[in-house]
């Protein structure tokens, strides 16, 4: 039996730095800072190129259009990115939604 059973869809969307981007945090380690999260991006919405010093990231395309450093990835594709590599820029022509986490405390530092 799993600890935790958690509605994502209870869950509030936080709009974040970047005009249409939002994120649901789905679960948080108190004592690493890992955790894992839902992020929206709208029509149009952008997240900068960028990179986390201490988090291995893993991201899948739930739904929608990804579009990594302009490249579009469909509903189903995976990333997998190691702490301090420099990626993105992240955006959606027509909105997307994908499913993130990070090994261990997030920090965003713009490339």
């Amino acid at each position: 039996m799993y600890d935790r059973i958690i509605s994502t869809d209870l869950l509030p969307w936080s709009p974040l730095d970047f005009p249409g981007v939002a994120m649901r945090i789905v679960h948080q380690d108190e004592r690493t800072g890992a955790m894992t999260v839902l992020t929206r991006l709208d029509p149009g919405a952008v997240i900068p190129a960028h990179s986390h010093s201490q988090a291995d990231e893993t991201v899948f395309v739930l739904s929608g259009d990804f579009i990594e450093a302009g490249t579009a990835h469909l509903t189903g594709s995976y990333f997998i990115g190691s702490a301090g590599r420099p990626h993105g820029p992240h955006e959606s022509r027509g909105g997307c939604v994908v499913l993130t986490t990070f090994s261990a405390k997030l920090d965003f530092k713009l490339e």
